[in-house]
């Protein structure tokens, strides 16, 4: 055979491989987005005020991990964990409805009917995730911003050391 044709019959071999390799190529699936942030444990956070404003005046550290939110509840009261870029960690209903929770009654007396009382004042307990990356806790009832924590604050009332 001649040089020539060798080199020919090579180039085409060539050719045909590397078309067929690319026809037989899969695309790379777009990456993943990251993971979330995983919780270590939870902490249970004392949350006190009325319908105007809530505050975090409390919070223990359990290493326990965190039950996630009670099947069926739903709340326009809201905590909200965000880490440092303001990205929404968790979102945990807050369940009020014990309370009276009509802005404009803030400061009326309790009202008592029969076993069952119903107060502006509100102390509750409510269970977050424990995350390393928050940065703060925001309490909202739908849009509205009703109190904000620091996580540094949270932490420390927790005597969390890690």
């Amino acid at each position: 055979m001649h040089l020539a044709t060798l080199l020919g019959c090579g180039a085409v071999l060539a050719v045909a491989i590397a078309s067929h390799a690319a026809l037989r190529h899969t695309p790379t699936p777009p990456a993943e987005p990251p993971a979330p942030a995983a919780a270590v444990g939870h902490y249970a956070l004392v949350v006190e005020g009325d319908a105007t404003r809530l505050a975090i005046t409390h919070a223990v550290v359990k290493a326990s991990p965190w039950a996630g939110v009670p099947t069926g509840l739903t709340s326009l009261f809201q905590l909200s964990i965000r880490d440092a870029a303001g990205a929404e960690l968790a979102s945990v209903p807050i369940d009020l409805s014990r309370f009276d929770t009509d802005p404009t009654h803030v400061g009326r007396p309790l009202v008592v009917e029969g076993c069952e009382v119903r107060d502006t004042r509100i102390a509750l307990l409510v269970n977050v995730p424990r995350y390393t990356e928050a940065a703060e806790y925001r309490i909202v009832n739908g849009e509205r911003l009703l109190g904000t924590a620091p996580a540094a604050t949270v932490k420390t009332m927790a005597g969390d050391t890690q």
